[in-house]
């Protein structure tokens, strides 16, 4: 959770990928550092076969 500026930590799971409409999100409330989403991108990429 300090790293992304959430009050509690959270997940990815690469494994369970879905997509949802815009209108469903609202404000930003934190961010990913790069190295970490270069960590989820590498697990994306396996996941996904690419």
């Amino acid at each position: 959770a300090n790293a992304t500026g959430l009050d509690l930590d959270s997940k990815a799971q690469a494994e369970q990928v879905r997509s949802i409409s815009v209108d469903r999100l609202g404000a930003a409330i934190g961010e990913v550092p790069h190295a970490l989403m270069e960590e989820l991108d590498e697990a994306l990429r396996l996941h996904l076969a690419l």
